[in-house]
């Protein structure tokens, strides 16, 4: 049965939440553009879709007449670019009235740490465990040696 004959059937119920995915490319930096994909279930297009940062809105959009969804491109922002987003989409139901889906399953924007920093972060790491070994190693030999010239006396 269409979700159309559904929704009209059952007036006020919820519509099925949309689909949402990251559209390659991948970004491999906060600079690059984030596409992302918000479909609707079959049966509703057209509707108009929005895309959230967390709880934040980011974006709205609404799909042509003959589609079932959008692609929201993320670029250029004054926010910053990762985080966990999900989307939402609304239709006119039963006496024209708004409807909105459920949100989507939420998907998680990240970006690879660049090797420099990787390298940077463990030669930093290696020398403070080496200055921490040093460390130790001078005081057991101090200690040790206290303990020689205690004896002598």
């Amino acid at each position: 049965m269409p979700w159309t004959v559904l929704l009209f059937a059952a007036g006020s119920m919820a519509i099925p939440a949309p689909s949402i995915l990251l559209v390659p490319p991948h970004p491999s930096s906060q600079d690059d553009p984030i596409y992302i994909e918000c479909m609707a279930p079959g049966g509703f297009p057209g509707a108009n879709f929005t895309l959230y940062q967390g709880e934040k809105v980011v974006q709205l959009l609404q799909a042509p007449a003959d589609q079932f969804g959008v692609t929201f491109n993320l670029s250029g922002g004054r926010e910053p670019a990762g985080g966990t987003f999900h989307c939402q989409y609304g239709v006119l139901g039963e006496h024209r009235q708004p409807q909105l889906s459920g949100l989507s399953e939420p998907i998680n924007v990240s970006f690879p740490v660049p090797i420099w920093i990787l390298a940077f972060s463990l030669s930093l790491a290696g020398a403070l465990l080496l200055l921490a070994g040093l460390v130790v190693i001078a005081l057991v030999i101090r200690k040790v040696k206290v303990k020689n010239l205690q004896k002598k006396r």
